[in-house]
């Protein structure tokens, strides 16, 4: 909970960090708080820029309810901490929605809301607040600024404690430790009532930030980093920009391809030995004698499934049988064992079948 640093790896500017949305009839007004709590102005002593701050809070007229949707990694805790005094002492139902990180400094403003929403896969972290300066200060001075810094953690500590119910010295060592939690860890912790189920994209855009739908977030002020942040980066993006680099190389040889993806490559290799292995094993067990010709060749000379192998030799089958039956019609032919039992009477008279005229001495017919 500090400013944020004027040389941030994000990029950030420091003009007015909010902005008022006036009722379009159909929704309350919203109060958007996207990207880090600092402005050109010091909060510190409410000096000009909470000014104009009240003023536009004020010209929002009398109204019933006020969104406050907050995605930001923190900033200026004076300024927050006189946000969270406006909105609380304001008369109208004060809605948070926390639409990616509420981390530092934004979690103060967010304990303001009578109903505090945050999106399931949104970030949650709270902190000792701290300050930087970049001015000349005397003892007397420095002493005051640790004073106020001492005030107003105590003052967090209390919003925290009233709103999870947990005992204050918990929530001064939770603050001390630097806690992350995911919107689903906040809603369970007490920090947040419950969750809103919408997507939150995160990505890196380098190892001092990252990107949450949209707004940067500057890593560079807080003491850890847990993992599972850093985990949550959009896949669809980074397969988004693995297409635009095969893309951009035009690969067109295989080493090309592994220097460029070696993991991919080792991958798909290992899937095709395994394939290769098991479609020599079924090819193995069809294995009949007389066929291993056709084997050998699916094996390895003309690579095939199982499946064709087996139609292979079923339709060999099927030739060698035709021909078998061929020839022995042509042998029997030959022999003259086709003419066997029938007496052919070369004086014109009528042709008896042998075989008949034994049936029908057996079985004579009845009359």
């Amino acid at each position: 909970m500090q400013k944020t640093n004027r040389n941030s790896p994000c990029n950030v500017t420091t003009d007015k960090f909010w902005n008022f949305v006036q009722d379009n009839g159909n929704s309350p007004p919203e109060l958007l708080l996207y990207g880090p709590i600092s402005s050109q102005q010091s909060w510190w002593e409410d000096r000009i820029t909470p000014n104009s701050f009240n003023k536009e809070l004020a010209d929002l007229g009398e109204v019933d309810e006020i969104i406050v949707r907050i995605n930001s990694g923190g900033g200026d805790v004076f300024a927050a901490n006189a946000i969270y005094t406006r909105l609380k002492d304001h008369s109208a139902k004060i809605t948070v929605k926390i639409d990616g990180w509420a981390a530092s400094a934004a979690t103060i403003i967010a304990m303001a809301g009578d109903t505090i929403k945050i999106a399931s896969n949104g970030i949650f972290m709270i902190h000792d607040p701290a300050m930087t300066v970049w001015d000349s200060f005397t003892a007397e001075e420095f002493e005051k600024m640790a004073s106020e810094l001492r005030v107003i953690k105590q003052s967090i500590v209390n919003s925290y404690a009233m709103k999870t119910g947990r005992d204050e010295e918990e929530i001064a060592r939770f603050m001390a430790e630097e806690k992350w939690w995911t919107g689903d860890e906040a809603v369970t912790e007490g920090f947040c009532d419950e969750l809103m189920f919408e997507a939150i994209e995160t990505n890196i855009k380098n190892k001092n930030c990252v990107v949450v739908n949209s707004v940067d977030m500057d890593l560079t002020e807080f003491k850890t980093i847990p993992k599972f942040i850093l985990n949550k980066v959009n896949t669809k993006k980074i397969k988004d920009r693995e297409d635009e680099k095969m893309s951009e190389n035009k690969i067109t040889t295989v080493d090309y391809l592994r220097s460029a993806y070696p993991d991919l490559v080792n991958n798909i290799e290992k899937i095709a030995i395994e394939n290769e292995r098991n479609r020599i094993k079924d090819i193995k067990k069809m294995s009949l004698e007389g066929f291993e010709d056709i084997v050998e060749d699916a094996m390895f000379e003309n690579p095939i499934s199982a499946e064709k192998v087996a139609v292979a030799i079923v339709n060999k089958q099927k030739q060698i049988g035709g021909v078998y039956l061929n020839n022995r019609e042509i042998d029997v032919e030959n022999s003259g064992m086709g003419n066997i039992g029938t007496n052919d009477n070369e004086h014109g008279r009528e042709k008896t079948n042998v075989f008949e005229a034994v049936l029908d001495k057996l079985y004579p017919e009845t009359k």
